[in-house]
């Protein structure tokens, strides 16, 4: 067996800024973030993490289960789509919360409501 095949350890296949925020993400969102650092485990385990570019790393990091499994299926596509979701999606699920829950609490009304709404940009 040549030297170039062996794997050296885990932190050969990931970056060391990808496995800090693995560790973070397991934190911050225990139990569930587990699944972040078990993933790269068990890519950097069978080898296939070579395999893998930077988007679909951040992806899995970013996103999480969600991200995993728009790498799994759709690789480098499925990591772009998930991430470009995610950074849509989070501003205009604030926005629409503000909305409701101003109506919810009896503090809005339907001029404040069209302001924010007029306020985003599409």
């Amino acid at each position: 067996m040549s030297v170039g095949s062996q794997s050296g350890g885990i932190f050969d296949q990931y970056t060391t800024l990808q496995w800090i925020a693995a560790g973070i993400v397991a934190v911050l969102t225990f139990p569930i973030g587990l699944a972040v650092p078990a993933y790269f485990y068990i890519k950097t385990s069978n080898g296939t993490a070579r395999e893998q570019g930077a988007w679909e790393a951040w992806a899995v990091i970013l996103v999480g289960i969600l991200g995993i499994v728009a790498v799994e299926l759709g690789g480098e596509t499925g990591a772009k789509i998930i991430i470009a979701l995610a950074l849509l999606g989070i501003p205009l699920l604030f926005i629409l919360f503000a909305v409701v829950g101003s109506f919810v609490l009896g503090m809005g009304n339907a001029t404040v409501a069209a302001l924010l709404l007029a306020s985003v940009a599409v």
